[in-house]
């Protein structure tokens, strides 16, 4: 799974660099530095925490949940960093006052919560799945 995985994260690559390229109104300079600070806010404080926390999980988590926790973590924590932003009015100016005009915050916290019971509940069908394909 890691070289398709691999592969299709390349083509996504030589996909945007050749669109930032070829395009005469993108400001490569600012895409540069976007890029940059990108890289330094995952590897300097995404992937440490994510790491930490994946120790947490080993520590506390007996090992036949730890898959199914895990599961359920890096799906919560993509939904809360897609969302989060829009939640707390980022994005809301003058000329956009309706980006998310009603209370969400109650909407995200309830699909972190429906996130995490559905990863449990079907945690045993990723077993199966899993041991299916080791025989």
């Amino acid at each position: 799974m890691r070289r398709p995985l691999i592969a299709a994260g390349l083509l996504i690559m030589v996909y945007g660099v050749a669109g930032a390229i070829l395009d005469a109104d993108v400001n490569l300079i600012g895409v540069i530095v976007f890029g940059a600070i990108l890289l330094v806010l995952h590897d300097g404080v995404f992937l440490p925490l994510v790491a930490g926390a994946g120790m947490l999980l080993r520590r506390f988590v007996p090992p036949g949940w730890q898959a199914a926790v895990r599961f359920a973590a890096i799906a919560d924590l993509a939904v809360v960093v897609v969302a989060l932003p829009l939640v707390l009015g980022y994005g809301r100016d003058a000329g956009n006052p309706t980006v998310l005009p009603r209370p969400y915050g109650e909407g995200l916290i309830l699909t972190v919560v429906v996130t995490t019971v559905v990863v449990f509940a079907g945690r045993k069908g990723f077993e199966r799945f899993r041991l299916r394909g080791r025989r």
